[in-house]
């Protein structure tokens, strides 16, 4: 007679603690590989620590009392809960593994995902959940992660060779200094509360939200803010572009925002503020002895014009997942 197994999803709590690091360490082993995390996740007890803070909250699957896999998110960000990975041993069943979890996930969270946004980042294997995860409401929105590399000189060719015409009267490109915060946040607001990125975040669609936003990125939350490499579009004294820069890490850049007024897009600013990033980050880069590998930035890949920004600078499409997102809705 055949066996049954028999399978639980409960949260973790400290009765885990010795039982649950194999899963945690099996996922670390393959963070880069299976998921396209740039950065090693958190070491085993340093993420217990954060679920013993409250920052996560981990579900955890068992298999006839035995983890297999795992599932994170957090609600400390307001305005959405974020479910950050679900990671399984192996591939058998994998797609009914994941059910498990999220529908777990569900019941817990139903609540409150009355009031929020669900965020979903479907990076690497994750992507074979994407017809599944559609029956429970999920929407998705395919993104593409972009990437300049320093070591192709084909890709720091295409980007000197941009050809800058001269500012039009009045207009100037200069660093990023903090009396224009204010306008920043507003400028944010107005070029993506229409956009595919307010529908996974909600701070898009209002200016308090976009405020958020900004002082996670001039604040560090995001990696080191480059203030001196950040690039603002200047007309008659007043801010109405930005091309914001950070470093993930010493050998990775960022760029998480590109945001000009309306009525000056399709001008081709926001492919001039991108080159001047990237030739002072460059030039930073040799001056500073800073061993930059690329810099990177995330679009929506049906977003044309954004896509079409970085190629022109010489930026290629490293890889795309799809970014699913839960409206807040009754469920």
């Amino acid at each position: 007679m055949a066996s049954i197994t028999i399978y639980k999803v409960d949260q973790y709590n400290t009765a885990y603690y010795k039982i649950f690091s194999g899963v945690y360490n099996n996922f670390r082993q393959y963070a880069a590989a299976d998921y396209n995390f740039e950065l090693a996740p958190l070491d085993y007890d340093n993420f217990i620590k954060s679920i013993e803070k409250g920052l996560l909250n981990c579900l955890i699957l068992f298999e006839d009392d035995i983890p297999t896999g795992f599932l994170v998110y957090t609600t400390i960000i307001s305005e959405s809960i974020e479910l950050n990975i679900i990671h399984c041993i192996g591939n058998e069943n994998i797609n009914s593994k994941r059910r498990l979890l999220l529908e777990k996930f569900i019941e817990i969270n139903k609540p409150l995902m009355r009031e929020r946004t669900v965020t979903y980042p479907m990076l690497g294997k994750q992507a074979s959940f994407i017809q599944d995860i559609e029956e429970y409401g999920f929407k998705t929105v395919n993104t593409s992660v972009m990437a300049f590399n320093f070591s192709d000189i084909n890709a720091i060719n295409k980007s000197k060779e941009i050809y800058v015409p001269k500012l039009p009267k009045d207009f100037t490109i200069t660093n990023w200094k903090t009396i224009y915060s204010r306008e920043a946040s507003d400028i944010i607001y107005q070029a993506f509360r229409d956009s595919s990125d307010a529908l996974f975040d909600n701070r898009f669609s209002t200016v308090q939200g976009c405020r958020d936003i900004l002082d996670k990125i001039t604040e560090n939350i995001y990696g080191q803010f480059l203030p001196g490499i950040t690039k603002v579009l200047v007309y008659k004294k007043r801010p109405v572009g930005f091309c914001f820069a950070n470093l993930t890490n010493d050998k990775i850049a960022n760029v998480p925002i590109v945001a000009i007024l309306k009525k000056y897009r399709h001008q081709r600013y926001g492919k001039m503020l991108l080159k001047y990033l990237i030739d002072n980050l460059l030039t930073s880069a040799i001056t500073g002895g800073w061993e930059l590998k690329e810099i990177n930035a995330s679009c929506d890949s049906d977003n044309m014009a954004a896509v079409n920004m970085y190629n022109a600078n010489g930026f290629t499409e490293q890889y795309s997942y799809p970014m699913a997102y839960h409206p807040a809705s009754n469920i």
